[in-house]
């Protein structure tokens, strides 16, 4: 396992944006109570979120970010969580890699239980229906991703999960 200060700073990120982020995943406890803060933030200013431009110096610059709503698998409750996408086609596509901790991030247990679930990009709301990519859609996609953002890749490398 690669220790957390092994990661690559994106050529887009500003050094503070990248000093925010190491210290942003630098636990669980840290991730959990950042994303509620994130959702609040994104609720506040939702302008140009889907598109990476937003206000929030907290969101590294120039990636696209979209609020997911899922139902809680044991609260039965709606959960928000900001989340990096990739617009594929009308698709849109996350990663489930919780910096690489070994548990899968609570809004893709729900999800997996129930799909149905909400999508914000900026001030629009659709719902939508989740699903796993396919180990083909995997294998075309995850270039695209990293190429985006390159952590993934190295959040990957951390954990035994796909």
């Amino acid at each position: 396992m690669q220790r957390r200060d092994a990661m690559k700073k994106p050529g887009t990120m500003s050094d503070a944006h990248w000093e925010l982020l190491q210290d942003q995943t630098s636990s669980l406890a840290r991730i959990k109570r950042d994303a509620k803060a994130d959702v609040a933030a994104y609720l506040s200013h939702p302008e140009g979120r889907s598109t990476g431009s937003g206000p929030d110096p907290t969101v590294p610059t120039g990636l696209p970010t979209l609020l997911l709503t899922v139902i809680g698998r044991k609260s039965g409750e709606k959960r928000t969580t900001p989340l990096v996408f990739l617009q594929h086609g009308e698709d849109m596509v996350v990663v489930g890699s919780l910096a690489g901790y070994d548990s899968h991030p609570a809004w893709y247990l729900n999800i997996r239980d129930n799909p149905q679930c909400w999508v914000q990009l900026d001030r629009n709301k659709m719902s939508a229906t989740a699903r796993d990519a396919s180990q083909a859609e995997r294998e075309s996609l995850w270039p695209k991703l990293t190429a985006m953002f390159p952590n993934w890749g190295f959040f990957q490398r951390q954990t035994d999960r796909p």
